[in-house]
């Protein structure tokens, strides 16, 4: 129970049972001190309970308290014809249907009810029947309490799991605001990685390639590459834009088949790698995230061969069989002793993966370079009607 609701429960009661207790000593014709320390005798119970020991009325001593309590209102009941007297065993009722379940709150409200006609029988002698109007209706009150205390409990339960609710749904929250503040970091990484990472390997190469060609004096060689390269970094910066657009929009600016081929016209220009290529005609439409996918894949498979394979011919596939997209990427470098996946592969293996596909590294020997196998299951929007149909 919360606690602050707890107290001022607490403090309520005890309020009424003071209340109930100098209404009593006013209203009793017939005093007598045993009469007297009982009233005293309940009262301070209630403060040790609730005060002093500060007894949880949940469990077994609450359960022991209040039946005490009980047998103390009964003796006052019995020795007193007042209602005020009656008003102890109703408060009990109250608080015994708050705490405890409904099955034995049934039981303790009889209780109750049968404490008080036990008391009234002793002290009017029933049963005389026109005396029994003290009898039936006080039964309506005993349940109206027990009742009243029911639906108090299930109001305070459901406000209680409402704000565990409300807890957990804060939780949840944060932990998936960072999950998106995670995801979005990996992402920007990887687009860095892709975009600038390609721009800086062939700007590398071409000037690489202009380095050489002015220690053999070529010169026009050597300026036409330094042309290139400075031609394809105001491209790469082009590139860089577009990566920054991507962050937002996670699509390409063109179209994708044209894009592809973009990407393998201008690597080739700028490194003089050799890159033969083929793309299915027939390729459907595919989603944004998996054109991101091929393309970043394209893009860093041909820079890590270039990079750390040094290699001078691809071979790249893009082909659409059974419901699967498949690509491969080959290469004629030479692979590395110990294979071991760096940032860009494992950025692509994440990326391959968020679409429901799978990457495969193959490198037979190390005169053969490495092949990248991508696959991912794609169904057509044509074939899903169609099956939908059947």
């Amino acid at each position: 129970m919360d606690a602050q609701l707890n107290n001022k429960m607490k403090h309520l009661l005890f309020v009424i049972v003071i209340g109930a207790t100098v209404c009593l000593l006013f209203h009793t014709a017939k005093l007598s001190a045993w009469l007297i320390l009982l009233l005293f005798g309940y009262v301070s119970v209630v403060f040790i309970r609730d005060y002093i020991l500060k007894v949880n009325l949940q469990g077994m001593a609450g359960l022991l308290f209040l039946s005490f309590q009980l047998a103390l209102a009964t003796a006052l009941s019995i020795g007193s014809e007042s209602f005020f007297a009656q008003i102890y065993i109703l408060v009990l009722v109250g608080e015994f249907s708050f705490h405890h379940s409904r099955n034995h709150s049934i039981i303790f409200t009889m209780m109750s009810y049968i404490s008080c006609v036990l008391g009234l029988y002793i002290y009017r002698q029933f049963p005389p029947f026109n005396e029994i109007v003290y009898i039936l209706p006080r039964i309506i009150e005993y349940f109206a309490i027990f009742g009243v205390s029911q639906l108090a409990k299930i109001a305070f339960q459901q406000k209680n799991q409402l704000a565990i609710d409300n807890e957990q749904l804060r939780i949840a929250s944060i932990a998936l605001e960072k999950k998106t503040q995670l995801q979005e970091r990996t992402r920007i990484s990887r687009e860095i990685h892709d975009s600038v990472g390609h721009t800086l390997t062939s700007a590398l190469t071409g000037l690489q390639t202009a380095a050489h060609a002015i220690e053999k004096n070529h010169y026009s060689i050597a300026k036409e590459m330094i042309d290139r390269t400075k031609d394809y970094i105001l491209s790469g910066l082009d590139d860089v834009r577009s990566s920054v657009h991507l962050l937002h929009e996670n699509i390409l600016d063109e179209p994708f088949i044209p894009e592809l081929i973009k990407l393998i016209d201008d690597t080739k220009k700028q490194t003089r790698v050799e890159i033969a290529y083929e793309i299915d005609p027939i390729m459907p439409d595919l989603l944004p995230m998996i054109e991101l996918t091929i393309y970043r894949a394209l893009q860093e498979g041909l820079t890590n061969g270039i990079r750390h394979g040094s290699s001078t011919y691809f071979h790249f596939s893009l082909t659409y069989r059974d419901e699967c997209i498949r690509f491969i990427l080959s290469d004629n470098g030479k692979p590395p002793a110990q294979f071991v996946l760096g940032f860009g592969l494992k950025a692509m293996n994440e990326r391959v993966k968020e679409v429901g596909g799978e990457l495969m590294i193959l490198n037979k020997g190390s005169s053969e370079g490495v092949t990248l196998d991508i696959r991912i299951p794609f169904q057509t929007k044509k074939t899903e009607r169609s099956e939908q149909i059947v």
